[in-house]
C-alpha cells in the first residue's frame, strides 16, 4: 500500500520543478545589457588655468548657529585639490566688479550656500503592553539646504555654467544640530565634486527578446 504521507510532499517538489522550469525558460527571453547613463556637461574647471573664488555667501537661518565647515574651505581645499590647480580666494570679487577684466582669462567662482531649520515638538503615539495609547513628547527638526554656484570667465564677463543643487532632511530625531548641518553639506558638496568629472556610467539592464 502506497504511503499517503508522502503524497502531499511529490506534489510539492513537483510544483517547485515546474516553476523552476518555467522561470528558467522565461529568463531565456530575456538579455543583460550595459547601457551607458547619460552624463551631465563637466563643469570648466579644466579649461582655465587660474581659478579664483570670489563673493560666496554662507546663510544659516536661525543665525544662532555658527557652522564649523565652510564652503570657502571646500573650493579652496577639495576642489583645488581635485583639479590640481590652486584655488585663489578674493571674497570681494563678484561678477559686476569694475576690476574683474584685469585678471585675464580666469574663471571665477561665486554664488551661495543657503541652509534653513526649524525644531519641532510634536506627540508621539505607541502601543503599550496592553493595548493601550501612550502619548508622549518628541523634538523633530527639519533642514533644508541649497548650494547654488555660478562661474564666469573674467576675461569677457560672460557666464560660462551655473550649478545648484537642493537637500532635505524632514521630521528627523536627531537633533544634533552640527550633525543634520554636516550630513546635508556633505550630500550638496558631492552632487558638485560628480559634476567636476565626466566619468561614464553604466547600469546593467533586461531587454525582452522574441
Amino acid at each position: 500500500m502506497k504511503n499517503r504521507n508522502n503524497l502531499p510532499r511529490k506534489r510539492v517538489l513537483g510544483a517547485s520543478l515546474i516553476l523552476f522550469i518555467a522561470v528558467s525558460g522565461c529568463m531565456d527571453r530575456f538579455v543583460r545589457v550595459s547601457v551607458p547613463m547619460p552624463l551631465e556637461e563637466p563643469l570648466p574647471f579644466r579649461q582655465y588655468s587660474r581659478i579664483i573664488l570670489g563673493e560666496f555667501k554662507e546663510i544659516v537661518e536661525p543665525e544662532n548657529y555658527a557652522p564649523t565647515v565652510h564652503i570657502q574651505d571646500f573650493f579652496t581645499r577639495d576642489v583645488a585639490t581635485l583639479i590640481q590647480k590652486p584655488v585663489e580666494l578674493l571674497p570681494e570679487l563678484t561678477p559686476e566688479s569694475s576690476r574683474l577684466g584685469t585678471f585675464g582669462p580666469a574663471l571665477l567662482i561665486t554664488g551661495s550656500l543657503e541652509t534653513k531649520f526649524n525644531r519641532r515638538n510634536v506627540i508621539d503615539e505607541t502601543r503599550g503592553r496592553y493595548g493601550d495609547t501612550i502619548r508622549k513628547f518628541k523634538d523633530i527638526q527639519n533642514w533644508r539646504m541649497q548650494l547654488d554656484v555660478i562661474l564666469t570667465n573674467t576675461q569677457t564677463g560672460e557666464k560660462v555654467a551655473e550649478f545648484s543643487t537642493a537637500r532635505e532632511l524632514r521630521g528627523v530625531e536627531n537633533t544634533d544640530i552640527e550633525f543634520n548641518y554636516r550630513k546635508l553639506y556633505n550630500q550638496v558638496t558631492d552632487r558638485f565634486v560628480n559634476r567636476l568629472t565626466s566619468e561614464e556610467r553604466r547600469h546593467d539592464r533586461f531587454l525582452l527578446v522574441e
